[in-house]
């Protein structure tokens, strides 16, 4: 693996960070990341937006949605809060995830709206009161 961008550990991005390669990030980034390769999320690396690419693979936290169209890999540190898309998950045990998860293949076909239980299953919560 041959990393192209790096976004160390001191180095905070407020906006959009795009790449046609492999990257890694350690820092912080508020707002979207997206490659056509591969994007990895350090131990360090705290994101709030979106990330998209072909292969993600995750050691920090991120907010948000992550999107892959081949591979989702996620390491006993991370933490994911918001939704996940991809058609392949591989979890380390102690990765803390609280996210909605669409096992699927094409990303542009997966549309990612997020519901509250009692609009989803509304009889499930009913059932529960």
């Amino acid at each position: 693996m041959t990393l192209h961008s790096y976004v160390g550990s001191n180095t905070t991005i407020k906006g959009n960070f795009q790449c046609k390669e492999d990257f890694l990030v350690e820092g912080t980034v508020e707002g979207n990341l997206s490659s056509e390769g591969l994007i990895v999320l350090g131990k360090e690396a705290v994101v709030k937006g979106e990330v998209s690419a072909k292969e993600i693979a995750v050691s920090g936290i991120v907010t948000g949605t992550v999107r892959c169209s081949d591979m989702l890999e996620i390491f006993e540190s991370a933490k994911i809060t918001g939704t996940i898309q991809t058609p392949v998950l591989k979890m380390a045990p102690g990765a803390q995830i609280n996210a909605r998860i669409i096992m699927s293949r094409k990303i542009e076909d997966v549309e990612l709206i997020s519901h509250s239980p009692e609009e989803s299953y509304p009889s499930l919560v009913k059932a529960r009161k």
